[in-house]
């Protein structure tokens, strides 16, 4: 397998490019699917990261897209975390998460009641259907063998209705989460889910086309994939993969893709990005330095499984930064890891402006924390 010479900066543009944030993509639906995914945990970040890699996006629509039109659908997907996707490829995404057990099917499984368990998930979804929506609250009134785990908010009973493509998030009620049933959120939908390892394999190419160069490890992280499955399809794909050299380090991409790669200007002006919280580009790699500085590493990805959003300036995180609703406004904190040009800050501000607009709020304030103190790396 040849090896191609690159640069880290190269791969850095060619990741911000293929991601969606040099040049935008076409819609929020084509974003999501080229990303395969877009984190979820929390609502409004979701819409952020597609706000950041599309034209003209606002909340109000983004929300639409979501739950009037429903382009977009929610669902549990890789590593057992709330993503949006294009909800034409609803199908191929059950594909690839459909083998894997949720933690609650794999307890029951475990605690040898997992055929108890099954019928139970299977009476849930005739009910679901029946009553096209359906949250926690309904599900206690029931009457049903329910004990605490299956109605976790973390996913319970509905993370393996989500996963058994019965079931999609469809927003909230008085504060509370909600699910559809598949056919009355999605009643046009073509039911044609491929086989799991075509779907994986697919997913295995989107992931390296936007975010290769990578490892088979990396890409067992993103997946959240065992790395013997994701070696399996790794092997599939092997004629189609190429090694470069990336500063020393031999990583792997598609062989479509490597000019691309090679023709990435390391010297171009880099633009500056403000990526939430969850960003795509924070979750992709299982070594995060490419993209963050390891001094700072426990800034962005604190305890408990939390990431912070960053600031990125040539094409590194300078800062972290977050955002907080007080009365009719907006108000952002940024907290940086060194001394920024002020060239840098109103480019900040511009940009903290821009994401006001994009909730519809204006922007009240924007407050500078003391730099970061570095850290070494856990």
């Amino acid at each position: 397998m040849p090896t191609y010479p690159v640069t880290i900066d190269q791969v850095r543009r060619y990741r911000m490019q293929r991601s969606g944030l040099l040049a935008p993509y076409a819609s929020p639906e084509a974003a999501a699917g080229a990303l395969f995914g877009v984190q979820a945990q929390i609502l409004p970040a979701a819409g952020i990261a597609l706000w950041n890699r599309t034209t003209g996006l606002t909340h109000d629509r983004f929300e639409e897209l979501l739950f009037t039109q429903r382009t977009l659908v929610k669902l549990w997907g890789q590593r057992g975390t709330l993503h949006l996707y294009p909800s034409a490829e609803w199908p191929l995404v059950y594909s690839a998460i459909a083998a894997g057990k949720t933690w609650w099917g794999a307890s029951a499984e475990k605690e040898e009641r997992y055929t108890d368990y099954n019928a139970l998930v299977e009476q849930v979804a005739v009910i679901l259907r029946q009553r096209d929506t359906m949250g926690r609250t309904d599900l206690r009134s029931l009457g049903l063998a329910l004990d605490d785990d299956h109605l976790s908010p973390w996913g319970g009973i509905f993370a393996d209705l989500v996963r058994r493509g019965y079931a999609c998030h469809c927003g909230r009620s008085e504060n509370e989460g909600m699910f559809a049933a598949r056919e009355f959120w999605l009643p046009e939908l073509t039911w044609n889910p491929p086989a799991a390892e075509a779907a994986n394999l697919e997913a295995l190419r989107r992931y390296l086309h936007v975010f290769g160069p990578s490892t088979v490890k990396d890409f067992a992280y993103w997946r959240g994939a065992k790395i013997t499955n994701a070696h399996r399809w790794w092997g599939m794909l092997q004629d189609g993969l190429v090694e470069v050299d990336v500063d020393g380090a031999a990583q792997t991409m598609l062989r479509d893709d490597v000019d691309d790669l090679l023709a990435a200007p390391a010297d171009a002006p880099w633009p500056l990005h403000m990526l939430y919280r969850f960003d795509p580009l924070l979750l992709a790699h299982k070594d995060k330095q490419w993209i963050v500085p390891a001094t700072h590493y426990s800034q962005v990805w604190r305890p408990a499984g939390h990431i912070e959003g960053i600031v990125l300036v040539g094409g590194q995180a300078a800062a972290t930064w977050r955002y907080d609703r007080k009365g009719s406004g907006l108000i952002i904190t940024v907290q940086p890891f060194r001394k920024l040009t002020k060239t840098v800050q109103k480019q900040i501000g511009r940009t903290a402006v821009q994401i006001a607009g994009f909730f519809g709020t204006p922007l009240t304030d924007l407050r500078w924390h003391p730099i970061f103190e570095s850290n070494e790396s856990p």
